[in-house]
């Protein structure tokens, strides 16, 4: 492809871009307050998740405390009868040392509990701000998203028309050359490539052109850019062609 068809075939390209914008631009900021609550909603679904999870376990691990509580009592208690009944005081010593072993065991268990306790009272006072919020956040995300929905049904079609048409001029083009095209479209908030316009002016930035560069640009023989903006220019004659072939 020459740089003139490339160019016009670009330019082209823009204008239907433009429209895409446009369509999205009479959504406002609804897209994206749509996807911001989504997103909320998805965090707070987790973190619901992870406290009725560990309430869950809190009641698995106190009942098996409960149940090493019971044991290491039983077992206190059966080596407190048996320390008495000892002749020696090696078995004394060493019975009184394994005591004193399950004493400091059952400390930690008790510690253990209490920290599960007050976990459980945070958790559940979580839970459940957690879930009233989460409730609200639902209610206004289900309205934007219906209301988002009717909005983007309204130009489904235009939108669709203005994809395929997108599609058809940006197959003609290198991947390389549409990919500057985007980069500088996103840098200029969606015009890439503009005309001459009145006083030789660059049609982004408004700034005046070098004589050589005007001279150059109706050649048509190779790509060029603002030296400011760095937008692509083209001749005012790929726009006249460009109106009239729609």
């Amino acid at each position: 492809m020459v740089v003139k068809d490339k160019l016009k075939t670009l330019y082209q390209l823009q204008q239907v871009d433009l429209k895409l914008d446009g369509l999205l631009e009479e959504r406002g900021d609804l897209p994206a307050e749509v996807d911001e609550l989504e997103k909320k909603i998805t965090l707070l679904k987790t973190q619901i998740k992870e406290n009725d999870d560990y309430l869950k376990k809190a009641v698995v691990r106190k009942k098996e405390i409960d149940k090493e509580l019971d044991d290491v009592r039983k077992r206190i208690d059966k080596y407190t009868d048996m320390r008495i009944k000892v002749k020696t005081n090696r078995e004394y010593d060493a019975l009184s040392k394994q005591i004193d072993n399950l004493k400091e065991k059952l400390q930690e268990l008790h510690k253990e509990l209490e920290n599960i306790q007050s976990k459980e009272v945070v958790s559940s006072r979580d839970v459940d701000k957690l879930k009233q919020e989460y409730e609200e956040e639902e209610k206004v995300y289900s309205s934007k998203k219906v209301e988002l929905e009717e909005l983007v049904s309204l130009t489904h079609d235009e939108e669709k028309r203005y994809v395929k048409e997108r599609e058809k001029f940006a197959q003609k083009i290198d991947k390389q050359t549409i990919s500057r095209y985007e980069m500088i479209r996103k840098a200029t908030k969606g015009k890439a490539i503009v005309p001459v316009v009145r006083r030789n002016a660059c049609g982004g930035c408004y700034n005046v052109l070098p004589p050589q560069r005007l001279l150059d640009l109706r050649q048509m023989e190779k790509f060029f850019t603002c030296d400011h903006c760095g937008r692509i220019l083209v001749p005012n004659e790929i726009v006249e062609e460009t109106a009239r072939d729609v």
